[in-house]
């Protein structure tokens, strides 16, 4: 029996995926990568909502969103 220091992969799997031109990272090394970045980009995505509907909650408690709130009032009524 043949013992190598190396991970068996299938033949018509590539196990190496190229993320940049100087680093090959395994399978698993690149899905810990994707799964970082959406971390990171699900919480961007939520601080930006919370921010939006804050920024817009604000406009309308202070006054700033009247003149949209009468345009379309004028345009349904």
């Amino acid at each position: 029996m043949k013992h190598e220091n190396t991970v068996r992969t299938p033949s018509l799997a590539n196990s190496r995926i190229n993320t940049d031109s100087s680093a090959n990272l395994s399978i698993g090394d690149t899905l810990r990568k994707a799964k970082k970045n959406l971390f990171f980009s699900r919480c961007l995505m939520g601080i930006m909502a919370v921010l939006i509907l804050t920024a817009l909650f604000v406009a309308f408690f202070t006054g700033y969103a009247n003149p949209f709130l009468d345009y379309v009032n004028n345009a349904v009524g």
